[in-house]
């Protein structure tokens, strides 16, 4: 792995971070205490080439690869998480999947005006009985003359209300199959607004569908396939929750060792005081031990390589990290880190989501511990070329 960047990756990470500092900081606060979407912001990120990053050209994105689009969610969670939660599941989870399994036609008709940015994207697996376990979703796909009709209650679908197409998954008569929906369809409505913890300038919702009608062209790969999708999409997501998770991170570490530099007791500034200077230490080091994992997973999906175990290494680790480190970032600023009138408060709070949503910190540790069984499952040229088979431990 080339641990540098090309021209392109740099250029974008400026960018990006030019636009999470002047667009995105200043009214981060200000978006959390009223739990409010920013829709002119959106507009404005758009207007950068941002809303399609990793969408290649002829389909309306900006044609870069999928570590630029990384680097682009971290500078935007770094400034406000919930924006970029709101980018992650627009890019990540409502545009990439009909890139990845749609027909061409499916293609051309949805995807250039959400990698434009005239559009808004969404994802519709959770239901009130449904989380980790995807499978026992209950929604429902009726056969009906051309198409089918779509009845159920989607749970905590972030963009919900701002979105302008949506991936759905329900369950049809093969087995659960995904659905591209655009949000104006009759029968779709909206049940209760979550009141979220953190990243509460991102708007989650309950999602309520009514025998909505869907063409059979906008079924979303072969019928009964949906779990495929939903899985293969959660792949990439993971990476992008993990881009998050580090922006978060560093938002924290950032601030607190500002404060530590310039916060003197004892006659010297606190950074001075091995006990502040260690946890200063060891934010710094997880972060970018974060931050490579999620680097590596990157690249790994930009070269066509499975990556399945690396989002979720890079995942499990970077939303552990953050928590750890907004901790220690409110520790280091004592009662004042306690208060809103310092950031770190609100980095601790929109921290804690990454170990929860698009896969629990448990799910991460069960995909992992899969692949390695299967690792050590598969067969090995032993001594003499002879094959054999990895030993599996304990």
């Amino acid at each position: 792995m080339d641990f540098g960047f090309d021209d392109r990756q740099e250029e974008i990470r400026g960018r990006a971070a030019r636009f999470a500092d002047g667009r995105l900081a200043p009214q981060a606060a200000a978006l959390d205490r009223e739990d409010r979407f920013p829709a002119e912001a959106f507009e404005a990120l758009a207007a950068e080439g941002f809303a399609g990053l990793c969408v290649p050209e002829i389909y309306g994105g900006a044609g870069a690869d999928f570590l630029a689009y990384v680097l682009l969610l971290e500078e935007v969670s770094r400034a406000d998480a919930g924006f970029g939660a709101t980018l992650a599941v627009h890019t990540s989870a409502g545009t990439l999947p009909i890139l990845d399994y749609g027909t061409e036609d499916q293609r051309r008709r949805w995807v250039p005006p959400l990698a434009r940015g005239e559009k808004i994207g969404c994802f519709a697996l959770t239901e009130p009985a449904a989380g980790s376990d995807a499978a026992a979703i209950e929604a429902v796909a009726e056969p009906a003359e051309g198409g089918y009709r779509l009845t159920g209650h989607k749970q905590w679908i972030t963009n919900g209300r701002v979105a302008s197409t949506m991936l759905v998954f329900a369950r049809a008569p093969a087995g659960v199959t995904a659905f591209v929906v655009p949000m104006d369809a009759e029968g779709i409505s909206f049940g209760v607004h979550a009141r979220k913890m953190g990243v509460i300038s991102a708007t989650t919702d309950d999602v309520r569908l009514d025998n909505v009608f869907v063409p059979e062209e906008d079924r979303l790969g072969e019928e009964g396939h949906g779990l495929r999708v939903a899985l293969g999409t959660l792949d990439g997501g993971r990476i992008g929750i993990a881009a998050q998770a580090v922006g978060i991170a560093e938002a924290a570490f950032r601030y607190a060792a500002r404060y530590a530099a310039e916060r003197s007791t004892f006659g010297k500034p606190i950074a001075e005081h091995q006990a502040v200077a260690f946890k200063l230490a060891d934010m710094q080091t997880g972060v970018q031990a974060a931050r490579l994992l999620t680097y590596e997973a990157a690249w790994m999906k930009d070269r066509g390589m499975r990556h399945t175990e690396a989002g979720a290494r890079a995942k499990l680790f970077a939303s552990r990290v953050a928590n750890e480190v907004t901790y220690e970032a409110v520790q280091v600023l004592g009662g004042h880190g306690y208060m809103k009138d310092h950031p770190v408060e609100r980095h601790y709070r929109d921290a804690r989501v990454t170990e929860i949503y698009e896969g629990t910190s448990e799910i991460q540790r069960l995909v992992i511990s899969r692949g390695i069984l299967q690792e050590l499952a598969e067969p090995v040229e032993a001594p003499g070329g002879v094959e054999g088979s990895r030993p599996v431990v304990g």
